[in-house]
């Protein structure tokens, strides 16, 4: 186990490093309670602090989106499979204590394992040192992936109406998008509908753009709030 590089990524120096080994042992190589090594209670502690960190950030970013919109936000940043995407980018894998059967089976790069790793360092920041601490450390190697969600809303504004919608009903809407008019401004129109009413419409440099113009517009109006849907 390199701790020099791992510290160097979390970007927080280990008071204690025991805690650090714990988070970089994996079940398979220590099953003794005598010493207890493996990452799994500190993988649940991660986890929480993971979430409140990341919901957190997400509050303050975005002021106008609801209760919806920030689940979406957060499921993206602190999935299994993207944590398991950093840590894989991270090189989380190349240090973890395996046994030998986990190893031949690839235990370095499955999904689970590796979320389960990030989870785990977090959880050790925090046992080390304290909330601050691993909400820094939560920040700095997920920093990236909140500036790409605050620089590009138009993406994420189709996802927060359809949970919306969804769930009321379990229906999604459906968007009717076509080339506009030259003198309407950007070259597509698109309208979005569900259970039979429009519910807006927007323009855009692209269909992609459009739809979600016509997406950003229903959830400002929030229209579907105002009658049953049929």
């Amino acid at each position: 186990m390199d701790f020099d590089r791992i510290e160097g990524i979390l970007n927080y120096r280990f008071i204690d490093r025991l805690w650090l080994r714990k988070a970089l042992t994996h079940p398979s190589s220590d099953q003794k309670k005598s010493t207890n090594l493996a990452y799994e209670r500190l993988e649940y502690l991660g986890d929480a602090v993971l979430e409140l960190a990341i919901s957190r950030e997400l509050f303050i970013m975005f002021p106008e989106a609801d209760e919806g919109c920030l689940t979406q936000f957060r499921a993206r940043v602190v999935s299994r499979s993207h944590l398991a995407e950093k840590a894989r980018e991270y090189g989380f894998g190349a240090e973890l204590a395996l046994s030998p059967h986990e190893e031949k089976n690839g235990g370095r790069e499955k999904e689970s394992i590796l979320a389960n790793t990030f989870e785990a360092l977090i959880g050790a920041v925090m046992m080390d040192g304290d909330y601050a601490a691993a909400r820094r450390a939560s920040l700095h190697l997920l920093g990236g992936d909140l500036g790409r969600l605050a620089e590009s809303p138009d993406t994420n504004s189709k996802g927060a109406l359809q949970i919306a919608l969804q769930a009321i009903n379990g229906k999604s809407p459906f968007y009717e998008t076509r080339p506009a008019s030259p003198e309407d401004g950007p070259p597509f129109f698109s309208e979005v509908f569900w259970e039979g009413r429009k519910l807006g419409e927007g323009r855009g440099a692209s269909r992609r753009k459009a739809e979600a113009a016509a997406a950003a517009a229903a959830l400002a109006a929030q229209s579907w709030k105002q009658a049953e849907p049929h």
